[in-house]
């Protein structure tokens, strides 16, 4: 069995990224590997001077990760976020000690610095075809010009020096992969995230949303066509459009759209067990779509805008149904599903969900990657 370094820079606010690295290391653990981690969190005591020298190179990564190769006889570094501590220099030290690398892509940052291929509400391209001066006069990170810069230098020096050649890339999905290949990159793989099973409930007529209320997940054009069919539909989540989407729902006295907040990760998971189908939406691209799993993992099938990577998840009448990204759109593919039987398409999502995203599945792919290399 590899011993495996999982190597992973937490963010201010914890997301999917740091779920998925905890859950992959223990995964990994449970079939009997050695795993390391090596964590910096973004919330350490850091000026802004440091973390930008760190995304350029940072001297402790390169020093702690070499001495954690040898000391601990690492077969492989899988790396999931460098920004801001960690930096490139993780690379330079697995490539010191001869070990290779596994990078998970979470997101586009190689390609966009802000990591999203979106820009003012709408899908924006411009750095992947002309170049980092659009990020820089767009100011696409954080609407920082000295940050943006900072990532943008960061690509182009280690693009330059070779090392993202070197390097062995994970993409959750076909369409990062396309998105990737586009650059002078090492070995791509596809392996999509995972979740746990589910159990599989009696269905509660009502359809949901999960996740955040904001513009990027399209809340406002669902709540527009479930205010035209009239079906039931329940929000759990919070975000930006939270208070607008309140607002929208007591002046049009919707009785069929309620907003259930945030809730934990169980309860949410048991409204979703129930759900008729999910409704997902996203106004870009996104980098996988773990609702959409979640929802498969228990039988409920998904109704995804034909767009980016969720939708790419959903086979059209087999999973759920897909429709054009608009509010008739969303109401076609409403009546379309309404005709179809839920049952077959409900035990086709968990025949979809036990192939590829279950964990026995998942850990199958990543052994294959990790043999390869």
């Amino acid at each position: 069995m590899q011993r495996i370094l999982i190597v992973h820079n937490h963010y201010r606010i914890p997301g999917g990224e740091d779920m998925v690295a905890e859950n992959e290391a223990k995964l990994l653990r449970d079939h009997g590997h050695e795993v390391y981690t090596y964590e910096r969190s973004n919330n350490e005591e850091a000026g802004k001077l440091r973390m930008a020298v760190s995304m350029i190179f940072s001297i402790k990564t390169f020093l702690e990760i070499r001495r954690i190769i040898r000391e601990k006889h690492i077969d492989i570094v899988h790396v999931h976020n460098i920004l801001h501590l960690i930096g490139p220099a993780v690379y330079y030290a697995a490539a010191a000690e001869g070990v290779p690398v596994v990078q998970t892509m979470h997101n586009f940052r190689l390609l966009c610095p802000a990591g999203t291929f979106f820009r003012k509400g709408r899908v924006c391209e411009e750095c992947a075809r002309l170049g980092a001066y659009c990020a820089l006069k767009h100011r696409c990170y954080r609407g920082s010009l000295l940050q943006t810069a900072v990532v943008s230098a960061s690509n182009a020096i280690h693009f330059r020096s070779g090392i993202y050649g070197k390097i062995n890339y994970i993409c959750l999905t076909e369409f990062n992969k396309e998105k990737l290949m586009r650059l002078p990159v090492g070995k791509c793989f596809i392996k999509p995230n995972f979740t746990e099973a589910g159990e599989k409930a009696e269905c509660g007529g009502y359809y949901l949303v999960l996740g955040r209320i904001e513009r990027l997940k399209g809340s406002a054009l669902i709540a527009k066509a479930f205010a035209k069919c009239g079906r039931p539909l329940i929000f759990a989540g919070d975000g930006e459009q939270y208070g607008a989407l309140g607002r929208f729902i007591e002046r049009k006295q919707l009785k069929n759209i309620e907003c259930r907040g945030r809730l934990p990760h169980d309860e949410a998971m048991e409204l979703l067990s129930h759900a008729r189908a999910l409704i997902v939406a996203p106004q870009w691209y996104e980098t996988f779509g773990l609702g959409v799993i979640e929802a498969f993992a228990r039988g409920v099938p998904v109704i995804a805008a034909d767009f980016g990577n969720p939708g790419s998840l959903v086979r059209d009448g087999v999973t759920g149904v897909k429709f054009k990204n608009n509010v008739s759109g969303l109401l076609k593919a409403l009546e379309r599903f309404e005709a179809m039987d839920r049952e077959v398409l409900s035990g086709n999502a968990l025949e979809e969900y036990a192939e590829k995203y279950s964990p026995e599945a998942n850990y199958r792919r990543i052994r294959e990657i990790y043999d390869s290399l």
